[in-house]
């Protein structure tokens, strides 16, 4: 892990698949403008932002993010990331359903995200097996 390019990595994969809860969260509160929305809406996008920046804060701190616990969690929010990804793209890439751009947009966001993620846990995993191996 010798390479600086991991953390803005890491960085921009978890604020993409952010920006994509946040603008669809925006648009939900847009579409449907009640108190109920909002009152649902505006705490999960202050939560979504803050959630981010606390995982800004792991990535910084990186011991944290190298437990089996801490990988075993990472792993489980990118598959289901992942597979939210693969489900929104399909409805609303595919289907005639795709009309707002914002569907779009959302997709693809989560999508490339969670396969960007993928990489790089895979290419953190691979760096701790190596490291293991290199010191006995």
């Amino acid at each position: 892990m010798n390479s600086r390019l991991w953390k803005p990595w890491l960085i921009a994969t978890i604020t993409v698949a952010v920006i994509g809860g946040v603008i669809r969260s925006v648009w939900q509160i847009v579409v449907i403008p009640t108190p109920g929305t909002m009152l649902i809406f505006i705490p999960a996008i202050l939560a979504m932002i803050s959630g981010n920046a606390f995982l800004f804060y792991v990535v910084i701190k990186l011991e944290r993010l190298s437990s089996l616990l801490s990988l075993t969690i990472l792993t489980l929010i990118l598959s289901g990331g992942m597979i939210a990804g693969i489900i929104h793209f399909i409805y609303f890439i595919i289907s005639p359903l795709a009309d707002p751009f914002w569907s779009k947009l959302i997709s693809a966001c989560i999508l490339s995200a969670c396969v960007s993620g993928y990489f790089l846990l895979l290419w953190f995993l691979w760096s701790l097996r190596n490291k293991r191996q290199s010191n006995g």
